[in-house]
C-alpha cells in the first residue's frame, strides 16, 4: 500500500489493511511521514509500516508539489527491498508512483479513490486542478482494479474502465460488542449532553464555528478529536472554555467508541467546496452505525440521504443556525432517539462494512486469486 499520510492511522486505510490482515493477506503500508514524527518501521495491528520523509508542511501547495517526487523516489527505493503481489494506491498522489512500480514488478495495481483529487486541491493549487482531474481520469484507466467511497465518484471515474468497485468509509462495529457508553464518557471526562466531532481539523470543516458554539452554562460537552493546522486552535480554546474537551488524535476504533457515547454527531462540510459536495464523510457513517443522530450541512449529496433517512438535522452551513440546532437538540432527547434508529436501521440495510468488506477481497481475488 502506498500512502501519502503518515498512517496515525487513516480510518478507511486502517479499515482496509485490518480487513486484508484478517483474510490472511499480508500488507505492508509505505506511508510519507511528513512531521518526521513517528516510528520509521512499525507492526500497527499486523500492519508493517515504514515511513518515510521528507518534512513537508500540509497547507502549502507549492512545498508538496515540489516534495512529492522526492516521497515518490524514497518509495519507490522502499519497495523494491519488499515482495508483493499487488500495488494499492490510496487517492490520486499516489497512483503514478503506484503504476510505475507496478510496471517495473510486474504486479497488478488497484487505484483507491478517496475523493475526487482535483477537487479536493482546487482551492490551493486554482486552475491547476483541471489539470489534475485530466491527468486523474486518464491515469484511472490504468489500474486493474478501481474501489471508491460512493456510487457518484464510481460514476466520474469509471468512464472507460469497467466499473469501480464500491468500497464505503462505513466502521466495523464489532468493537461495540458489550460496550458501556457510561465507561467511555469516564475515559475521556465527557460530561452532560455530548456533541462530537472526530475528523480533520482544517478549514471548510466547521471548526472555528464549532469551538464557539457552546459555554459551560449550556451543560453541553463538545467533544472534539483529530489533528490539523487548526489544532493549536481547538487546544487552546479547551484552555479556556470547560465545555470543550480536546481529546488529541484518535484511532478509528476509539473515534468509533466516542461517537458511541455521543448524544449528537457533527458532520458539517462547507459546501462551496466541490470536493465536500461529493463525499461521504466517516462521521456520517460511523454516527449512523452507532444509531446516533447527526447534525450536518445544507448542500451536500450525503445531506440529502440524511433527510431522506430521517437520520439528523440538515442545517445551513453557520454558526447561528448550528447553536439554533444545537439546543434545539438538546431538549429534544425522544428526536434524537427516533433519528438514531432510523439511521441505524438504514446502516444494517445499506452501508454495513462486512458488503463494503466483501467488495474489496473481490477486488484482490480478481486480482490474484483465491490464495
Amino acid at each position: 500500500m502506498l500512502l501519502t499520510y503518515p498512517y496515525r492511522p487513516d480510518p478507511r486505510v486502517f479499515r482496509e489493511a485490518r480487513a486484508l490482515v484478517r483474510h490472511g493477506v499480508n500488507v505492508r503500508l509505505i506511508a510519507w511521514d511528513r512531521e518526521g514524527s513517528l516510528p520509521k518501521r512499525s507492526d500497527e495491528g499486523g500492519v508493517e509500516v515504514i515511513r518515510i520523509g521528507p518534512r513537508c508542511p500540509y497547507r502549502s501547495a507549492g512545498k508538496v508539489i515540489s516534495r512529492l517526487p522526492r516521497f515518490w523516489l524514497r518509495a519507490l527505493r522502499e519497495s523494491r527491498k519488499l515482495g508483493f503481489s499487488v500495488v494499492h494506491c490510496h487517492d490520486f498522489d499516489t497512483l503514478p508512483l503506484g503504476l510505475l512500480i507496478s510496471r517495473l514488478r510486474h504486479v497488478p495495481a488497484i487505484y483507491d479513490a478517496h475523493e475526487l483529487y482535483s477537487e479536493m486541491v482546487r482551492k490551493d493549487v486554482g486552475a491547476i486542478s483541471d489539470l489534475i482531474w485530466m491527468a486523474e481520469s486518464w491515469l484511472a484507466k490504468r489500474p486493474e482494479e478501481l474501489i471508491t467511497v460512493n456510487e457518484n465518484l464510481a460514476e466520474k471515474l469509471s468512464h472507460g474502465r469497467k466499473p469501480a468497485g464500491i468500497v464505503r468509509n462505513s466502521p466495523d462495529t464489532g468493537i461495540l460488542d458489550g460496550l458501556d457508553a457510561q465507561q467511555i464518557k469516564e475515559r475521556h471526562n465527557l460530561r452532560g449532553f455530548v456533541v462530537s466531532y472526530l475528523g480533520s481539523l482544517e478549514p471548510g470543516r466547521f471548526v472555528e464555528d464549532l469551538v464557539g458554539s457552546v459555554g459551560p452554562s449550556d451543560k453541553i460537552t463538545l467533544a472534539i478529536g483529530g489533528n490539523g493546522t487548526l489544532r493549536p486552535m481547538v487546544e487552546k480554546a479547551s484552555l479556556h472554555n470547560p465545555a470543550i474537551k480536546f481529546l488529541g488524535t484518535l484511532d478509528p476504533d476509539e473515534a468509533l467508541r466516542v461517537t458511541w457515547a455521543s448524544d449528537l454527531v457533527v458532520a458539517m462540510l462547507d459546501p462551496s467546496n466541490p470536493n465536500y459536495r461529493a463525499s461521504t464523510p466517516v462521521k456520517v457513517l460511523d454516527a449512523m452505525a452507532c444509531g446516533r443522530p447527526i447534525v450536518t450541512s445544507q448542500g451536500l449529496d450525503i445531506s440529502k440521504k440524511v433527510e431522506e433517512v430521517g437520520s439528523g438535522f440538515v442545517i445551513p452551513y453557520s454558526g447561528t443556525a448550528f447553536r439554533e440546532t444545537l439546543l434545539k437538540a438538546v431538549s429534544s432527547p425522544k428526536t434524537l432517539e427516533t433519528m438514531g434508529r432510523k439511521g441505524l436501521e438504514y446502516y444494517e440495510k445499506e452501508l454495513s462494512w462486512e458488503s463494503s468488506r466483501n467488495e474489496l477481497i473481490k477486488a484482490y481475488k480478481a486480482l490474484v486469486g483465491e490464495s
